[in-house]
């Protein structure tokens, strides 16, 4: 913990006086000549790492200063607790310090910048992190998920569901047997979230990846993405961006199967996941709708439309060619 204390020290010195620019450019945000511990050790030495702490109080500096009263608490409040989960989870295991920070600085430099886009979301970080041996298992789990705030809003249900979705899958990732694999095996399920905000500033996208292995052959990775109205706080599928009907549909399918198709000549996929009625089926689910501020990303994880070997597919379309397909009053601008 005095580890912890100084390093914030450091960083709300720095950030109080506003100005990241006044250390050299291959030094982070604090003085290394006082860095007493692993997480401050591996950044000073590592200068991508030393650059993302620079980027990342930037982001943070500039953001804090855009902000007043209630705002500005509830971003010094979940900038401390970030700062705790991120030395709590990469000190956890030395070997992967470094693309432990990485991860998260990249993380959390893209969330500040999204949180700096018209009104502050105020979406703090919530993390679950344990690692242990049962038997010949060595497991490990570090779990970040989103968790809405605001005065005039109800976003009980969508915190719920993150919230429960990551202790399911932290009970999942814990060995319940120590009768498992004859040879020893490291276990591990790592996830994150970065926020997009879509056109109009009425709506966060939640993208929410993570990368993992159970046993098996392989380990398997996805990205699911989740469009959260921060007018009214609930969650938001296709049905409530495109207008009524099937002629989104109808057109999302054509846009979508006509891009996989260029791209199934260069990375082969399941020729059978073209037939308008399969894709209709998996263009109807909501996690595949990643809404940014330049484009729909739609995203399709191995093995959705071609082999493991494939890896993902992604299709980017354009705002203009949605804009008939759009709601008038729907959360994502026309």
């Amino acid at each position: 913990m005095i580890g912890l204390a100084r390093s914030m020290a450091a960083t709300i010195l720095v950030l109080g006086a506003g100005t990241a620019s006044v250390w050299a450019q291959e030094r982070p945000s604090f003085d290394c000549s006082k860095a007493d511990n692993a997480i401050d050790r591996a950044i000073c030495k590592n200068g991508e790492l030393a650059k993302a702490d620079r980027e990342m109080v930037a982001a943070y500096t500039a953001l804090l200063n855009k902000l007043n009263g209630a705002a500005k608490d509830s971003l010094v409040k979940d900038q401390v607790a970030w700062v705790a989960n991120r030395n709590r989870a990469c000190r956890s295991d030395p070997d992967s310090i470094e693309n432990c920070l990485k991860n998260r600085y990249a993380s959390r430099i893209t969330n500040l910048r999204a949180y700096a886009q018209g009104t502050y979301p105020a979406i703090s970080e919530e993390s679950l992190v344990k690692q242990g041996k049962l038997g010949k298992i060595t497991w490990s789990y570090d779990l970040t998920y989103p968790r809405f705030e605001g005065a005039n809003v109800d976003f009980a249900a969508v915190n719920a569901r993150f919230a429960n979705a990551a202790k399911k899958i932290a009970d999942e990732s814990t060995p319940k047997a120590a009768d498992g694999p004859e040879r020893e095996q490291q276990w591990y399920y790592e996830q994150g979230f970065t926020v997009e905000r879509p056109p109009g500033g009425q709506a966060a996208t939640i993208s929410l990846s993570f990368d993992s292995y159970r046993g098996g052959a392989h380990g398997y990775g996805a990205t699911r993405c989740t469009l959260v109205d921060l007018r009214s706080g609930k969650v938001i599928g296709p049905d409530g961006v495109f207008t009524t009907g099937d002629q989104w549909l109808r057109l999302m399918t054509q846009l979508v199967g006509a891009d996989l198709k260029k791209q199934f000549d260069s990375n082969p996929g399941f020729e059978d996941a073209l037939q308008p009625a399969s894709l209709a089926k998996l263009l109807s689910e909501q996690h595949r709708y990643c809404w940014t501020g330049k484009y729909l990303e739609v995203i399709f994880n191995a093995y959705d439309v071609g082999p493991y070997s494939a890896g993902p597919y992604q299709v980017d379309i354009p705002y203009d060619k949605l804009k008939p397909i759009l709601r008038p009053d729907g959360p994502i601008a026309r």
